[in-house]
Formats: structure tokens, sequence, C-alpha cells
């Protein structure tokens, strides 16, 4: 059992880091097009956030008051982790740029871990209900990969380091699903807390950085019609995908 956990959860990171990769190397070509997959990012963490991540957290918890806290809460500490970031490490010019691209790691990092804890969780309910899971969790994380990649390019990762943390990011599945079999009991609790806080943290990535860049792109009408029509596509891929093939 604990072969199959550890096996889906590579399946679900390759399919989606590589998958993503190869998507941006064939297909986007053009660097200037990479704004528009910042915009597609935006979307994806916001559906992320607020249909995937929190209506999880509810059923997980039940108190809506205590989620939102945590919500808020985790919004605050990314804005936090930046501020550090920023005011510590940075001395360069694009410095605001690298500390957001640290922050979607983080988050990403996180969400890739509570994904390893649910496919780690569903194969001990059964080997079907953790192979459903696992497609289904595929499904959802694509989109999202590929806009996570795209901004990293963007922010001025090279194509082989983007992969390399994206690599690592989902190295933290194979950590959750492996928790899950050892200790889901005891950890099963603060399950609920930790995803709110992620998807505040999405939230603020969203808000704070990406939406932002995409105004001061926006010199155009055009360029403003674009930008908008793809974040909606983002938040129309998560939640299509999520409603139709989720779990």
């Amino acid at each position: 059992m604990l072969a199959s956990i550890i096996l889906a959860n590579v399946i679900v990171g390759l399919i989606g880091v590589v998958g993503a990769y190869g998507i941006l190397t064939f297909f986007v070509k053009n660097h200037s097009k990479l704004l528009f997959l910042v915009s597609f990012a935006a979307g994806a963490m916001l559906a992320v956030s607020f249909f995937d991540l929190l209506p999880e957290a509810l059923s997980r918890h039940g108190d809506f008051m205590v989620i939102m806290e945590f919500f808020v809460i985790g919004f605050v500490v990314f804005m936090l982790i930046e501020k550090s970031l920023l005011f510590y490490h940075c001395h360069e010019e694009n410095c605001r740029a690298h500390s957001s691209a640290k922050l979607i790691i983080l988050g990403d990092s996180v969400h890739n871990f509570l994904d390893g804890v649910a496919i780690g969780a569903s194969f001990l309910a059964g080997s079907s209900i953790g192979v459903f899971t696992t497609l289904a969790i595929i499904i959802h994380e694509i989109p999202q990969e590929i806009g996570d990649f795209g901004v990293l390019i963007h922010r001025g990762y090279s194509k082989g380091r983007a992969l390399l943390y994206n690599l690592l990011s989902a190295i933290m599945a194979v950590l959750g699903g492996v928790l899950a079999y050892f200790s889901l009991y005891s950890f099963h609790s603060y399950i609920p807390y930790v995803l709110s806080l992620t998807a505040g943290g999405f939230v603020y990535i969203a808000a704070a950085d990406l939406i932002p860049e995409l105004h001061n792109d926006s010199t155009s009408r055009s360029k403003i019609s674009w930008h908008s029509a793809i974040l909606i596509l983002g938040i129309v891929a998560v939640w299509t995908l999520g409603r139709y093939f989720g779990e």
C-alpha cells in the first residue's frame, strides 16, 4: 500500500510539472506571451482557493468563522513572509519579482503536500478510491502547474531552474502521502487549518502580486481585454475540472 501511495504521488508530480514544462516549451515560445500565463495563474489560484481549498476545509471542520479566521491569517502570513524577503534578502532591482516567485513555490509546496495527504488517505480507504482520487488531483493540478511555471519564467527564472523548483515542490506530495500512511489520524485534525492558510496565501499572491502586474501591463484596451479574459479562463478551467472531474 505504501508503494502505491508513493507511486501515485510521483505520477501526479511528473504529469503536472513535465506537462507544464512541455506546454511552455512547445507552445509558448514568445517570452512576451508569458504575461498571459500570469493572468491564467492569477485566475487559477483564486479558483483553487475558493472552489477547492476552502470548501474542503469547511467540509472537514464545519465552523465557517474558524475557517475564515485561518484564511485571513494565511493572507497576512504570506504578506509578512514577502515583506521579510524584501527587507532582509533583496538588494537587486527586480527583488519584488523574486520574492513573489518564492511565495509561489512555498504555496505550491504546501498545496502539493496536502494533495499527497489526500492520496495517501484515499488509498488507505481502498485501492479503487485511491486511483480515482489520484486521477482527480492530476486533472486539477495541470492548469495550476502551467500557470505557476509561466509565472516563474516570467519572473526571470530559466526553464531549467523553474523545472527544478517545481520538481522539488512536487516531492512534498510524496512526503504528504508517507505522512498520511504512518500518522494520518494524528495529522488529520490539522488539515482544515492548513487548507485555509494555503487558500489565504494563494489569494494574497494573486491579489497582491500577479493582478497588479497585469495592471502595469494593461497599456491598451486590447491587453486589458486579453488579460481579463485569460484570468477568467483560469477560473473557469479550475472550476470546470473540479466540478465535473473532481472527487
